[in-house]
């Protein structure tokens, strides 16, 4: 323990004691918490589990209408991102929007 008594410190078998509980206390919460994770995810994935797809996927086909498209055409590049937007809205939501488009009968070009 030369470092220990180079340093000055009074109780230097305190120290490494210390020292080494914090040391080994740690690499064995380190190893619980892989075999926690091991055990959960591996839980998930033995019952079947699997993550859905994501929405932009690659393949998947987005139907492109005008009525989820606006402002864009339909086939322009942005109408996809405008669509998958529009289709995660819920049928209220979509009310709200299609609503919100349509010209009011008072107003005048």
């Amino acid at each position: 323990m030369p470092e220990a008594v180079d340093a000055g410190i009074r109780f230097p078998k305190l120290y490494a004691a210390i020292k080494w509980g914090i040391v080994i206390t740690l690499t064995f919460l380190a190893v619980l918490a892989a075999a926690f994770w091991a055990l959960v995810l591996g839980g998930f994935a033995g019952s079947g589990f699997h993550a859905t797809k994501p929405l932009g996927a690659a393949g998947e086909e987005v139907v492109i209408t005008p009525e989820c498209a606006w402002p864009y055409g339909v086939k322009d590049h942005d109408a996809v991102a405008v669509c998958r937007m529009f289709y995660n809205l819920t049928p209220e939501q979509r009310a709200q929007v299609l609503r919100a488009r349509q010209p009011s009968a008072t107003a005048r070009p």
